[in-house]
């Protein structure tokens, strides 16, 4: 078809612009078709993607792995970290990981509340490693966020 376009322009007829015109649209036309999904296959991955959404979020305390987020969905890890990335912009990990670092901010501003408590109520058993991830998330240390209380 393209190719016929340019066979057209070439020619210099009377009708070769008008032709041009509608080959070109013709051409647009095919180019967008191609793009769009199989009546279905969109609305699949995107009920899978929302429906392990929502499993996360709810279930985001005891979950700590992708490999437990995918077997859990019914899913394979590498498939999930794709829909994530198609409609959310980040890993499942990622989403989880806000998901455990928004509770650990609130159980923070409790006064009683130690920065060893808050990471094993968020499922992390090294308060270390606890504490980077924090900062990795959320751009301050748990202290300096207590401090900010």
């Amino acid at each position: 078809m393209f190719d016929e376009l340019i066979r057209c322009g070439l020619k210099g007829t009377r009708y070769s612009a008008q032709a041009g015109e509608k080959l070109l649209e013709c051409l647009v036309l095919k180019i967008a078709g191609s793009r769009v999904p199989l009546e279905g296959q969109e609305t699949l991955a995107f009920n899978s993607y929302q429906q392990c959404r929502q499993y996360i979020q709810q279930h985001f305390r005891r979950l700590k792995t992708l490999q437990q987020i995918g077997a859990e969905c019914h899913l394979n890890h590498s498939y999930l970290c794709r829909l994530f990335r198609r409609y959310d912009h980040q890993s499942p990990y990622q989403y989880l990981l806000r998901l455990k670092m928004n509770l650990a901010a609130e159980l923070l501003q409790q006064p009683a509340m130690l920065v060893k408590q808050a990471a094993e109520e968020t499922g992390f058993g090294d308060p270390f490693h606890f504490s980077r991830a924090f900062k990795a998330v959320l751009g301050l240390s748990p202290d300096a966020f207590r401090r900010l209380r």
